[in-house]
């Protein structure tokens, strides 16, 4: 079926309105009697009385409201034109109508209008095939699924094609709370119809997060049914995967390849499978997909993004290039030819990239946090702050992500001064903000400002008394950067109390029993820390004590695990030089 313009859908002369516009033009004679002549209908002679038109089907209201929608519609304004068509189709329940303000009301991307007339459409001919797929579609979109699955039985049992598929994929994608419900209703309408392969796969698509073994079944059961049927082939090659066989996975997807060498669905699946893999083997399928398939924005994208991780550099960035000026993917290819640059070394070049990368998209954030970050490194401390100003402007609802990103940048580059003097300007208006208090606690940290670090973390503790995370902070302060072991004590021994497992704090007990003396105590906390959450300053912590106990071999082993998991970690080179240690 042909889709309709904006200029047929108004044109007078189109099929829709050559029965409306006679009736109009009769209303609008009649209401112009008081005003100038027309120079170009001053000839036309009325009609005899006998010779009249009869009476039209529509009141003079409504044949108004029509004639103004007509007009509107002329002049460009598709509002008023689909706001007076549905507000006519709903009070006349004339099909023509409704189907006129549907069809307007889908070209114009007016989702709820579009939901409001294609419902009244089904209502008024409950037998058309186009109606329940445009209300299906509809619902759909307004995320009504229930709805939507309802709609397609009946669109399927009058012989259309049903959304089975689509309303699975939307549901399964957005993680909506109708799944369970669907998963109910399919099973149901699978009692009555249980080779129907539509509803088994839909089925299965619901229940693949979190029942992957029964997805399996289902798409076993659909391909059992229906050999064909790649969608069920896919679901099943899916299942495999997150169920940790891969090699099946594999096996399977090579099999359904020698069956279907050309599907090009079953080629990408391979070539993804293959990416987690052996990279270079999925190459070259994207190589052969994106050759074959020049023009495919999606299997253009995944090639760069493979070459990217091969780390071939200016294979990916000519990729990259040719993505610039495409639909949908010129963001993400702004994105990593700045993270191409940075690689490189060309800073300059990388801020204009990424300054590129679209506001919303999945790399705005991390775009955002390389540029404040290149600009602070180079020195452009006014720069990276009027970045961080005029994007909090411009994004209000993310002014204290864009602040934390900019105040971590600086300390990072030894821009403590600058910081602070940013996050007395934020807490000139939130002056009890804990996250901007604790910001600068770390700010005066680094300038050994330690007096001014307390105050800070104490006025939080004034508000939260309770909050483990600052307790353990200043009381592992005043452990290793003064002599006030016994308050030191106290402090961290309330956040163990109110944190038992938190690694951090584990780490902080152990080490203020040890600098107290407690040294058996304070290896079994240092150990578990170390469980918990294995760290270099917890290695370095952990081999201190061992050293102290004598325990020199252990000591040795627990620094070098300290350096595997951070090289050159300068607690630990710190710790073995005071000690006099060597490997």
């Amino acid at each position: 079926m042909m889709s309709t313009s904006f200029s047929d859908i108004f044109d007078p002369r189109s099929r829709q309105t050559k029965l409306i516009i006679p009736l109009l033009l009769i209303l609008t004679l009649g209401a112009c009697t008081t005003q100038a002549p027309n120079p170009e209908i001053a000839e036309i002679k009325p009609e005899p009385k006998e010779a009249e038109l009869p009476p039209a089907p529509f009141s003079r209201d409504t044949l108004y409201s029509l004639l103004v929608a007509e007009v509107a519609g002329r002049r460009g304004n598709f509002d008023i034109a689909l706001n007076n068509y549905l507000e006519q189709a709903q009070q006349t329940r004339d099909l023509g109508l409704t189907k006129r303000a549907a069809k307007i009301a889908r070209q114009l991307r007016a989702p709820k209008a579009a939901l409001e007339a294609s419902k009244l459409w089904v209502e008024l001919e409950p037998e058309s095939q186009e109606a329940r797929f445009i209300a299906t579609s509809e619902q759909v979109n307004a995320e009504r699924f229930l709805n939507a699955l309802e709609n397609s039985i009946k669109l399927e049992a009058l012989g259309g094609q049903p959304l089975y598929l689509t309303i699975a994929s939307r549901v399964s994608s957005t993680d909506h709370p109708s799944a369970s419900a669907l998963v109910e209703r399919i099973s149901i309408e699978l009692e009555a119809q249980p080779e129907n392969t539509g509803l088994i796969a839909a089925k299965g698509i619901l229940l693949q997060r979190q029942a992957p073994e029964e997805t399996l079944k289902l798409a076993r059961q659909a391909q059992g049914l229906d050999k064909s049927f790649i969608t069920a082939a896919v679901m099943e090659v899916k299942s495999l995967q997150q169920l940790g066989r891969d090699q099946e996975a594999q096996a399977r997807l090579e099999a359904l390849l020698n069956e279907h060498p050309d599907n090009k669905r079953l080629r990408l699946q391979y070539a993804r499978l293959l990416a987690s893999i052996d990279l270079s083997s999925s190459k070259i399928q994207f190589e052969n997909l994106h050759k074959q398939y020049p023009k495919d924005e999606e299997l253009s994208l995944a090639y760069a993004l493979v070459l990217y991780e091969l780390k071939q550099t200016e294979d990916a960035s000519s990729q990259f290039n040719l993505l610039l000026d495409s639909k949908n993917s010129t963001s993400m290819a702004n994105y990593y030819l700045g993270r191409i640059a940075m690689n490189k070394d060309q800073p300059n070049v990388a801020l204009g990239y990424l300054a590129d990368v679209a506001a919303g998209g999945p790399n705005y954030l991390p775009a955002w946090v390389f540029r404040s970050d290149i600009l602070v490194k180079q020195g452009q401390i006014e720069s990276a702050i009027e970045l961080f100003k005029s994007s909090a402007k411009r994004y209000p609802k993310l002014r204290q992500r864009f602040l934390m990103v900019t105040i971590e940048s600086l300390n990072k580059y030894q821009h403590a001064e600058q910081s602070i003097t940013l996050l007395n300007l934020e807490l000139s208006k939130s002056p009890a903000d804990g996250k901007l208090l604790y910001a600068r606690a770390m700010s005066y940290e680094r300038l050994d400002r330690l007096a001014d670090m307390e105050a800070d973390l104490r006025s939080i503790l004034e508000s939260n008394p309770n909050d483990a995370s600052i307790l353990n902070t200043l009381g592992y302060t005043l452990a290793t950067r003064s002599n006030r072991f016994n308050e030191a004590y106290q402090l961290i021994e309330k956040a163990y109390q109110l944190a038992p497992n938190d690694p951090a704090i584990i780490d902080s007990i152990g080490w203020i029993e040890y600098l107290r003396g407690n040294l058996e105590p304070a290896l079994k906390y240092l150990y578990k820390a170390m469980k918990a959450f294995p760290d270099h300053e917890i290695a370095a912590h952990l081999g201190e004590v061992l050293w102290g106990l004598e325990r020199r071999d252990e000591a040795l082993k627990a620094w070098k695990n300290g350096l595997d998991l951070r090289p050159s970690s300068p607690i630990v080179t710190e710790a073995m030089q005071r000690l006099n240690a060597n490997f």
